[in-house]
């Protein structure tokens, strides 16, 4: 069986020792504050960014580096026979095409996966991948099923628009007059882009349409289901209670890091299910 080496970059939402423990590696990616530029994971981390998004800073992430990104190609190469590498989502990035293209010059060694995953559902195709290639899938194989099986919906709370607003998700004026009138949206994640759904008056309503949007006519068993919090984990344990409830499966718990909270502003909950790929 060849030696293949799982990568994702940091939008996958992983800490370098779950990466290590996982051993899953990963694509560091810039992020800018204040017009200067880090590399998450090296020279900045959670706190930062929540102390940035706390003094109202603007906290800009950019797509990683090619040059660093074949860099990391090579280097797996020297003792892998394969990179099964699963970008951000192209409708959120461009990194997924610049990689497509870039991987043409590793004569079939490096496999990119054209997919509709966002945060921590990434790392969950990565380990599916791992266990399809245990029973002897190969990387095109398991590449074909997640890009025509795998799918994720995620349903968005943000707790404030703040961040939304300063990073151009939304223009001022619609921020000015939610908050005016006191209106909470609703955000999805659907077919790997981020829309609005929803609109409601509070945070309470909205936690409760949230997890009606993801759960709605769906087999729950035909899922893996989970909660992610940006720094709001007191919330987090409490709705998690309310989505194992009404799914009677389990859910997971992760948090936003850096990457991902940089966008989605701090305080922000996301209910989130992935289809199980049969194999």
């Amino acid at each position: 069986m060849s030696k293949i080496a799982l990568m994702c970059d940091s939008s996958a939402d992983i800490t370098e020792q779950e990466a290590k423990e996982l051993d899953i590696h990963v694509l560091r990616m810039p992020i800018v504050i204040k017009d200067k530029e880090y590399i998450e994971g090296v020279n900045i981390d959670d706190s930062m960014i929540i102390e940035a998004l706390n003094n109202n800073e603007s906290v800009k992430t950019s797509q990683p580096l090619l040059g660093d990104m074949v860099k990391m190609w090579h280097d797996l190469l020297e003792t892998y026979d394969e990179v099964f590498y699963l970008p951000l989502t192209y409708a959120l990035s461009g990194t997924c095409n610049i990689a497509l293209q870039a991987a043409k010059n590793f004569d079939g060694k490096v496999t990119v996966v054209n997919s509709e995953f966002v945060c921590y559902p990434v790392i969950k195709m990565l380990l599916t991948a791992r266990e399809m290639f245990k029973k002897g899938y190969t990387t095109a194989q398991v590449k074909e099923k997640i890009e025509t099986e795998g799918n994720m919906l995620a349903a968005l709370i943000p707790e404030n628009l703040t961040t939304l607003k300063n990073g151009g998700r939304i223009s001022p004026a619609a921020a000015s007059l939610a908050g005016l009138l006191k209106i909470q949206p609703i955000l999805c994640v659907d077919h790997g882009a981020i829309d609005v759904v929803a609109k409601v008056r509070t945070l309470k309503k909205a936690y409760i349409q949230g997890i009606e949007y993801v759960t709605k006519g769906v087999n729950p068993a035909d899922y893996d289901w989970m909660i992610i919090d940006a720094d709001n984990r007191k919330m987090g344990d409490e709705l998690k209670i309310m989505l194992e409830e009404t799914v009677h499966q389990p859910v997971e718990q992760h948090e936003f890091k850096a990457i991902i909270m940089s966008h989605t502003g701090q305080g922000t909950i996301g209910f989130g299910r992935i289809k199980k790929i049969k194999y």
